[in-house]
């Protein structure tokens, strides 16, 4: 089982980018608070019409809701294999 769900509010703006032939893809930072005093920090990424609707609809500061699955991402860098984590969405519920 692959399954996430958060509830926090945006620390970053969305961006968007097209890829694969036409698809979109948002990205944007979710802080969720651990305490009164720390927050972790997670990218959620949103794909085609869910990235469209997170464009017009979300901005930094914007709480919501995520549920979704973790993906590993591996890539290249100074001639360096790196890896990252992010979550990619199946849902997205404004609060």
């Amino acid at each position: 089982m692959n399954s996430v769900q958060l509830i926090g509010r945006l620390a970053t703006d969305v961006e968007v980018k097209e890829v694969n032939g036409g698809s979109k893809v948002s990205t944007f930072i979710l802080a969720v608070d651990r305490n009164n005093e720390e927050a972790d920090f997670f990218r959620i990424k949103a794909w085609n019409s869910q990235a469209e609707a997170a464009e017009e609809h979300l901005g930094k500061g914007r709480r919501i809701a995520v549920e979704g699955s973790l993906r590993q991402d591996v890539y290249e860098k100074d001639g360096e294999e790196r890896r990252s984590v992010s979550i990619v969405a199946r849902r997205l519920e404004y609060l």
